[in-house]
Formats: structure tokens, sequence, C-alpha cells
């Protein structure tokens, strides 16, 4: 099994805990399952990007000459520097 590091700021992981709380769950089982949902959705393609009420008004469209428009994935924004 392989690991990965990853170092968040302390609210951050504040943040984060509270979620895998919730799921009652250590906070880095959580991390890993959320990773796994993460990499599933992309493996799904373009769908995946879409909203579930956005698929309900417009995947169900049954027209072949229906075209979904391209959702590019967010890009990334670097982290600031506080000090």
């Amino acid at each position: 099994m392989d690991s990965l590091v990853i170092e968040l700021d302390d609210r951050l992981k504040i943040r984060l805990g509270v979620l895998a709380a919730r799921s009652r769950k250590p906070l880095s089982e959580w991390a890993a399952e959320q990773l796994g949902h993460l990499a599933i959705a992309a493996d799904a393609g373009p769908v995946g990007n879409y909203s579930t009420e956005w698929l309900a008004a417009f995947g169900s469209i049954c027209d072949p000459s229906f075209v979904a428009p391209a959702r590019p994935m967010p890009s990334g924004v670097p982290a600031l520097d506080a000090q």
C-alpha cells in the first residue's frame, strides 16, 4: 500500500476533521475515501462533472443531436502566504 503525506494548515485540518467526525471515521481514513470518490468521478468522464440537478434537467434528453456543453474542471488556486 502506498502512502500520501499532505500538510494541512490548522484551519483546514479542523474543517476536514469535522467532516471526518460526521462520518465517524479518522481523518486519514475519511480523506482516503474522499480521494477514492474523486478518482471514480474522474474516470466517469464528463458526466461526473455535472451536478445531479443538471443531469435531471438535461441528462435525460433523448435527442441524438444534443451535445452536452464542455465543462472544464476549475483551475487550482495557489496558497496564500499569510506572513
